[in-house]
């Protein structure tokens, strides 16, 4: 493919997802500065990738996938601190309905726990594709899914009220 070609290719992928790269930077790192480096670096390296871009995956799980083997390497390198409650603030703010609480408690998730969760409740991919982001086995993703949720359920809502049983709702009603 000729460099113009190429070159338009990539930016209508980069305008489809830019906005997409950037959310799930931020809500990995917690800190707009730094989800800012991490997107522009992720989307430079993708535009180096390219060639090697076979189309197997949604452009979105690919580009995900970037942007996650990144911020692995980042972490591996230096351990970035990062002050909780601000944290979560910039986290919520990617929310349609920002709710620090989710966020804190999305903070204390394990990271595989955290990022299957986000790439699946959070980015809208399949159990699939973000199987083929993060390079386990679909189960796996179902399952750090399932616990990302009973997790945060617990934290969100440490005193779930009893489910009454349907003989408890009928005895309590007027005939």
């Amino acid at each position: 493919m000729n460099e113009p070609a190429r070159r338009a290719q990539f930016e209508t992928i980069y305008a489809e997802n830019a906005g997409r790269v950037y959310r799930f930077a931020l809500r990995l790192v917690g800190n707009r500065e730094e989800a800012e480096d991490l997107a522009a670096e992720s989307l430079a390296e993708a535009f180096r990738q390219w060639e090697g871009y076979r189309g197997a995956a949604a452009p979105s799980s690919w580009l995900f996938a970037i942007v996650l083997n990144r911020w692995r390497m980042k972490r591996r390198q230096r351990r970035v601190p990062v002050v909780p409650m601000h944290a979560a603030g910039e986290v919520a703010s990617t929310f349609q309905f920002p709710n620090l609480e989710l966020a804190q408690a999305l903070a204390k998730l394990p990271a595989s726990l955290r990022v299957a969760f986000l790439l699946v409740k959070g980015e809208a991919l399949t159990h699939s594709e973000a199987a083929k982001v993060l390079g386990v086995p679909v189960g796996t993703v179902y399952f750090r899914v399932h616990v990302a949720i009973r997790k945060l359920r617990a934290e969100l809502d440490p005193n779930p009220r009893p489910i009454l049983s349907k003989i408890e709702v009928t005895c309590d009603q007027e005939l």
